[in-house]
C-alpha cells in the first residue's frame, strides 16, 4: 500500500518516512489507534516504504519488484499475524500461517476493515478470536530465518491485544532482543489489554480519529458517492473509515439502528413492559457485535442531545430524521441522568461483549431508562 492511499494521517505519515529517510527505523513499532482510522494501512504502508528499492522523498515508488509484491501481498519477507477462531470452516488449532489464503484474499478484498470483518470473512462469526502459542511459535520461526530478498524482514501482528498469554510471553524475548534486520509492527486499539512488558518494549506511534472532511475525501475517493451523501455519513462515522464504507453499501443498518432507538426511547419513557418485552425479543435477532453497535449509536444520541441543550443545536452531527426526534427528546437528557445513563450503557456494552445473557442485560437496562427518563434535572 503507498502512503497517498491512506486516508489522512499526514503528519504521522511525514514522520515515518522521515525515520527511513534518516535510517532510524525502530525495531519493534506498535501503531495504535481506533479501529477503522487506518493504522493498519498507515503499518503497511511504512512497511512498503522501508523495502522499496527505489524510495522517492514522499512516498514508494510503486513500481519495484518489492513494491508489487507488498501490493498484492505476497512478498516473502512480510509476515502477517492475526486473530483466528474455531469456526465452521475452519479446522482445529487454527493459526495465522493456516489462514494465510483466505487473509490475503481478505486484504486484496476490503481495504479498511475491523476484526468482526475478517471473522465473518473466515466463518468464525462471533467466537472468541486469539492469537495463540502456534502463532507465537511461527513468529519464532520467522525470526530465526535469514531475510530473502528485502532489506527488512517485516512482522506485521494484528490485534496484539488478542495474544493469549502463552503467545504474549513467547515473543517478548525478541521484541526485546531483535534480529537486527527484523521489523516488529504491531497494529492496536487498546494499550489497556496488552502486557506492560510488551508496550514497555515498543515505539508507540498513536494514530488518531479521521476528521469528518477525511472522511468525506475518502469516501468519495473510495466509494464514488457524492458529497452530500459523504457529508451525511461523515457524521455517523465518528472517524472510522471502516464504518463509513459499511454505511456506504449497507444503509439499511443505519436506518435499522434510528428506528430501533427511537422507538425503545418512547416505550421506556411510557414504561410499557409488554412493548419492552417485544422489542427485546427484536433486538435479540441482532448478533451480539450488532448490539454491541446499536448500544454505541445510543450513546451517540445522548451526546447530541446534551449538544442540542448545553451547547448549541446547529452544530449537532445528526441527518433529518435524527434532529426531529433530537428536537424533543433532548429535554429528557440532562445534567440529573446523563452519568448513570452512561454508566448502565456502557455495563451493558461490556456484559454482551463478555458473552452475558443479551436479552437479561437489555431487560436490565430498559428497565433502568425507564426510570432515569423520569428523573429531574
Amino acid at each position: 500500500m503507498l502512503f497517498k492511499d491512506v486516508i489522512g494521517h499526514n503528519d504521522t505519515k511525514l514522520k515515518l518516512i522521515k525515520s527511513v529517510q534518516k535510517k532510524r527505523i525502530s525495531h519493534a513499532q506498535l501503531f495504535l489507534g481506533i479501529e477503522g482510522s487506518g493504522n493498519f494501512q498507515l503499518a503497511l504502508a511504512y512497511a512498503q516504504y522501508i523495502n522499496c528499492v527505489n524510495p522517492e522523498s514522499t512516498d514508494s515508488c510503486g513500481k519495484c519488484s518489492s513494491c508489487i509484491k507488498y501490493k498484492n501481498k505476497q512478498h516473502p519477507d512480510l509476515h502477517f499475524f492475526y486473530p483466528s477462531a474455531v469456526g465452521n470452516e475452519l479446522k482445529k488449532d487454527p493459526s495465522s500461517k493456516k489462514l494465510i489464503k483466505p487473509w490475503v484474499d481478505f486484504l486484496n478484498k476490503k481495504e479498511y476493515f475491523t476484526l468482526n470483518d475478517w471473522m465473518n470473512h473466515i466463518g468464525a462469526g462471533e467466537k472468541l478470536s486469539q492469537l495463540n502459542v502456534l502463532d507465537s511459535q511461527d513468529i519464532l520461526r520467522t525470526v530465526s530465518l535469514k531475510t530473502f530478498e528485502a532489506k527488512f524482514k517485516v512482522i506485521i501482528i494484528w490485534w496484539p491485544e488478542r495474544m493469549n498469554i502463552f503467545c504474549s510471553n513467547k515473543i517478548l524475548k525478541v521484541l526485546e532482543e531483535p534480529n537486527p534486520n527484523s521489523v516488529f509492527l504491531l497494529v492496536g486499539y487498546n494499550t489497556d489489554e496488552l502486557l506492560s512488558t510488551i508496550t514497555s518494549r515498543v515505539q508507540i506511534i498513536k494514530t488518531g480519529r479521521l476528521s469528518d472532511n477525511e472522511i468525506i475525501k475518502g469516501l468519495i475517493k473510495k466509494e464514488g458517492i457524492p458529497e452530500d451523501l459523504a457529508q451525511s455519513i461523515s457524521t455517523l462515522a465518528n472517524g472510522d473509515f471502516s464504518k463509513a464504507s459499511d454505511l456506504v453499501n449497507t444503509p439499511e443498518s443505519k436506518e435499522q439502528f434510528i428506528d430501533l432507538f427511537q422507538n425503545w426511547m418512547r416505550i421506556c419513557y411510557s414504561a410499557d413492559f409488554l412493548k419492552i418485552d417485544k422489542w427485546i425479543n427484536e433486538i435479540d435477532k441482532l448478533g451480539r457485535i450488532a448490539q454491541k453497535n446499536f448500544l454505541e449509536y445510543g450513546l451517540k444520541m445522548f451526546r447530541e442531545c446534551l449538544i442540542y441543550n448545553y451547547v448549541n443545536p446547529e452544530i449537532n452531527r445528526l441527518n433529518e430524521r435524527e434532529k426531529k426526534f433530537n428536537a424533543n427528546f433532548a429535554r429528557f437528557i440532562h445534567g440529573g441522568n446523563i452519568l448513570e445513563i452512561i454508566d448502565v450503557f456502557e455495563y451493558t456494552h461490556t456484559a454482551i461483549g463478555r458473552n452475558a445473557n443479551r436479552k437479561i442485560a437489555f431487560m436490565n437496562l430498559s428497565l433502568n431508562i425507564c426510570n432515569l427518563l423520569k428523573s429531574k434535572p
